[in-house]
């Protein structure tokens, strides 16, 4: 974990020195980000008590591409804690003043699995985004080629200014479900099949303490439907993080 930790600030460093030096020659943007998670939940499935959730993004034009990681800090259900590392890279355009359409890729990267735990696996995403004033939705279709899973995401959202105190509270609802022909692709025997549905919403107060930093308190709630794995549903959680750009 410290490991992942440290490559995590070193990466962010370099890229933040880079986007420094070249910024008048080059239009990119660096931004990293260190949050703390009270619980980690995935698409409405729990996988991991508090956790942090360090991150850093460089974005070129419409092109980005990052590294963000998932570090528990306790146990959950007596178990060691598994760390997560995903990396990912995408395009986004702006097709009107307020639509626009994203392809992402992301590989996903399990280092402590052992046995039969899934130990990577890599999926492809595509979505649009509607936005006017401050209202948003979006839809988004994610494939999951080890898993064989198929998820697609629905959510509106809408931001509600604060003014006079220098910030907003951003509140996003959203509505998935998740079929895959094999569930753990690593497990020795035949192919688990896995289905459900999932729900929720998110509140985010973000607050700029300065021009390239932000602080940002998070609520969320998740829950789950027609699982068979005997996940924890009706799950609430908070988030802390500061995200600095350069």
């Amino acid at each position: 974990m410290k490991k992942i930790a440290i490559l995590i600030t070193m990466l962010a460093g370099i890229a933040g020195l880079t986007a420094s030096a070249q910024q008048s020659a080059t239009s990119y943007k660096v931004t990293t980000d260190f949050s703390y998670t009270s619980q980690y939940v995935f698409r409405g499935l729990k996988a991991a008590s508090d956790a942090f959730t360090p991150s850093v993004e460089v974005a070129v034009d419409d092109f980005y591409a990052g590294l963000w990681t998932m570090q528990p800090v306790s146990d959950w259900r007596g178990e060691r804690p598994q760390n997560e590392v995903d990396i990912y890279a995408g395009y986004k355009h702006n097709l009107t003043e307020t639509i626009s359409l994203e392809g992402v890729a992301t590989y996903y990267w399990y280092p402590d699995a052992t046995g039969d735990e899934t130990s990577k696996t890599y999926e492809l995403g595509v979505g649009a985004t509607w936005s006017k004033n401050r209202l948003s939705a979006s839809a988004y279709y994610y494939y999951d080629f080890r898993k064989e899973a198929s998820t697609l995401v629905g959510s509106v959202g809408y931001s509600f200014p604060i003014e006079k105190l220098g910030t907003s509270v951003d509140v996003a609802f959203y509505l998935g479900t998740v079929g895959a022909h094999d569930w753990a692709p690593d497990s020795i025997g035949a192919s688990q099949k896995n289905s459900y549905n999932y729900y929720g919403f998110d509140v985010s107060i973000p607050y700029r303490i300065r021009d390239n930093a932000t602080v940002t308190l998070g609520l969320h709630y998740a829950n789950n439907e027609n699982t068979p794995l005997n996940t924890p549903d009706n799950r609430f959680w908070v988030t802390l993080g500061l995200s600095i750009g350069f």
